[in-house]
């Protein structure tokens, strides 16, 4: 498991389009998302590097987490 913290995340709809596109890559991944505290749980077959290139190409800029 490894966390993200995002950038501009304000709504219900950004938590959904971020899970949405990290699923798409691994349909087994867990994704928790905590727009008020800006981060991104992610439990994934998917690399973190990977993880976060599809998190920015949403627009959202990312930087993994200790």
């Amino acid at each position: 498991m490894f966390v993200l913290e995002v950038s501009g995340m304000g709504c219900g709809s950004c938590a959904s389009k971020i899970t949405k596109a990290i699923q798409a890559a691994d349909s087994e991944a867990t994704v928790t998302v905590d727009s008020a505290a800006g981060k991104v749980s992610v439990e994934s077959v998917v690399a973190a590097e990977r993880v976060s290139e599809l998190v920015q190409a949403l627009g959202y800029p990312t930087r993994a987490r200790a």
